[in-house]
């Protein structure tokens, strides 16, 4: 493997047969996975493994109903990782798992080609979490017909993930949290049903079909230029379209439906997820023509409010265990097909490209 990449991975063929081959290549990462989730438990809300499992448990049966074959490539990855299969589902619900005391605290924008200097549709994002989870990050190219194939980097043992399909449609994801939850479809097995759709209307319903467990941000792009972000709660959802021609988003709730917007204790968590938001709206307001993928690439390394800033680093007035950093940036260009991630934070420069997804 080149330096500064990460580890690259086609599947094919059935939801079993995926699965087990991703645990079997990726053993030593998923267990690098389950050995820092089983740490954060217990950092961000005193939870142990066991509690973790019973909880994630409750979700299986809306899993299932949602999409039986994500059950089966999950079964898949704990018979090739030699793991049981509630630690795969731990994993695959561990948004839910720590939702009341912490988010992934991302930046997320994205370009359709009336507002770029190529005439092209970027989608770009940077991942703010826990660095130590950068050694579980594996890069998989899904082979699935009849539905869209998949390129996409994820957490070792976890079944979705930011990236591309093959019909050029691309979603990044930002947590929003209003501290509370149900049993229900965890946000990760949502993020996979938006690329599994072959159009903006399917992701949708992709949000829209699932008994949601927790809430989400879904930022959506099109290679036909079409933007999307679509905010979800338990309750309800809401979709805004990037009329403008790019769109933007952090880790606060800005539609009106949720009931009693002092839930929303993202803004609370993160308060910078305000700072954020308005520095990369100007930030793309600044751009407007201009923005190529050395641009994205600049704007994904911006420093303003430094280390709280759109490309963050590690704040030692943080409690050690949750200072977050951006993990990694990525850059998708939804017409050729192509994704870009960085080896740590945006601003050291080192994108390594993935694709073109066939």
């Amino acid at each position: 493997m080149a330096e500064g990449r990460y580890p690259f991975l086609i599947l094919s063929g059935t939801p079993f047969e995926r699965g087990r081959t991703y645990g079997e290549i990726f053993r030593s990462r998923i267990e690098i996975s389950i050995s820092n989730y089983r740490q954060m438990f217990s950092d961000f809300n005193s939870v142990d493994w066991e509690d973790a499992g019973r909880r994630a448990m409750e979700f299986l049966p809306f899993i299932k109903n949602y999409s039986p074959k994500m059950v089966e490539e999950m079964e898949g990855i704990a018979e090739g990782a030699s793991l049981d299969f509630r630690d795969i589902l731990i994993l695959n619900s561990r948004s839910e798992i720590v939702l009341d005391s912490q988010v992934d605290g991302c930046t997320s924008f994205a370009a359709a080609p009336s507002f770029t200097l190529d005439g092209k549709t970027y989608l770009c994002q940077n991942w703010d979490w826990i660095r130590r989870q950068h050694d579980s990050l594996v890069v998989l190219q899904i082979e699935q017909h009849p539905e869209p194939s998949i390129l996409m980097i994820a957490e070792a043992g976890i079944i979705s993930g930011k990236g591309i399909n093959g019909v050029g449609l691309g979603v990044g994801f930002n947590a929003l949290t209003t501290g509370s939850g149900k049993p229900g479809v965890p946000v990760h097995m949502i993020l996979r049903g938006i690329l599994d759709s072959p159009r903006l209307a399917d992701a949708v319903q992709a949000v829209s079909d699932a008994a949601r467990a927790s809430s989400g941000n879904f930022i959506v792009a099109s290679a036909e230029g079409e933007l999307i972000d679509i905010e979800a709660s338990p309750e309800d959802f809401w979709v805004f379209y990037g009329e403008e021609g790019w769109i933007t988003h952090t880790n606060h709730f800005l539609a009106n439906f949720v009931p009693g917007l002092s839930r929303d204790k993202g803004k609370v968590i993160l308060p910078d997820t305000f700072q954020r938001l308005g520095r990369i709206n100007s930030l793309m307001t600044d751009k407007e023509g201009n923005i190529d993928l050395e641009t994205c690439k600049i704007m994904l390394s911006d420093h303003r409010n430094h280390p709280d800033s759109i490309c963050r680093h590690e704040d030692p007035r943080d409690p050690e265990g949750k200072q977050l950093a951006s993990v990694y940036g990525t850059v998708m260009d939804l017409d050729k097909r192509v994704i870009w991630f960085s080896n740590s934070n945006p601003c050291q420069g080192n994108f390594r490209s993935y694709g073109p997804l066939r």
